[in-house]
């Protein structure tokens, strides 16, 4: 498979390269480094990113810093639209934008955050975003053409190695739900990365 890894280079994006790049050819993007380089916010960006790279099987969206913690009180209009666009419309404009060059039965792979299941003070602007992409990816899924498929990973949060457990879990885990979802045959799941659970797609 030819496999677009958007934000290859954070913490999780490393993992999912070393498990995927033995068996399938990895294109690392990033907007500071990688193999193209692209700001996946902006449109046309995207767009000749698409036609530098052409015909794909499958493109994993995960990127970090992509939305605002800060105390309710304290969150701006700017705070939730940072949020609105990195987190939540850049991936669907990947979709949209991929759509013509993936190959039939390809897929996309989108990333959300268990702060939609577990809300904290400072996640305000960035848990109800993690549900929206979550109820994107099980609505689209199904309408989506030429056998595509479309699916997220709600990863917890990421800790160095020997302090997972509780909810923790550490990026080489995390990276394995991407992998299986990349080369299962699912559709429309939303692959909650929690430490403790078995694999388990909703």
């Amino acid at each position: 498979m030819k496999i677009i890894l958007v934000g290859a280079n954070g913490n999780i994006g490393r993992e999912v390269d070393k498990a995927l790049s033995p068996r399938h050819e990895v294109v690392r993007v990033g907007s500071r480094s990688g193999d193209v380089r692209c700001d996946y916010t902006d449109a046309a960006a995207v767009q000749a990113m698409f036609a530098q790279i052409g015909a794909f099987d499958a493109l994993i969206t995960v990127v970090g810093n992509d939305s605002v913690f800060k105390p309710y009180a304290e969150l701006s209009e700017a705070d939730y639209l940072y949020g609105f666009e990195h987190k939540f419309l850049s991936q669907i404009r990947l979709l949209k934008l991929g759509e013509p060059f993936v190959r039939d039965r390809g897929v996309f792979l989108f990333s959300s955050g268990f702060l939609s299941h577990y809300p904290h003070p400072m996640s305000c602007a960035t848990g109800p975003l993690n549900a929206a992409i979550d109820a994107f990816v099980q609505t689209t899924a199904p309408l989506l053409p030429r056998g595509i498929r479309l699916n997220v990973i709600s990863p917890a949060p990421v800790v160095e190695p020997g302090r997972e457990g509780r909810g923790l879990l550490t990026a080489q885990q995390a990276a394995q739900y991407y992998v299986q979802a990349v080369e299962g045959d699912m559709t429309g799941k939303v692959l909650r990365a929690w430490a403790g659970l078995p694999f388990n797609a909703e």
